[in-house]
């Protein structure tokens, strides 16, 4: 994704910051800042301060791993649904 990104001009999109470098903007620096990632309760409180700083959202992407374990992209799929949106403000 930070190849196409760059290719296309368009890494600025996913800095937190403008001041960071090209060269900042590693997997690592997208998974603290772009990236909703962990269990219900870390999911939750990264939304709510999304919501926050944002002043709200329209719409959540899920990134589909089909090629991964079925039964795992299952359980997450439900965690999302049923446990982690519910805890959003409502729009």
């Amino acid at each position: 994704m930070i190849k196409v990104l760059k290719a296309a001009n368009m890494l600025h999109i996913v800095k937190h910051n403008l001041d960071v470098s090209d060269n900042e903007v590693t997997p690592e620096y997208m998974m603290k800042h772009d990236l909703i990632i962990g269990d219900v309760d870390e999911c939750i409180r990264q939304l709510q301060d999304t919501w926050e700083v944002t002043g709200g959202f329209g719409t959540l992407l899920m990134i589909a791993h089909d090629w991964d374990d079925k039964a795992k992209w299952i359980r997450s799929m439900e965690l999302l649904a049923n446990e982690v949106v519910p805890m959003l403000p409502v729009i």
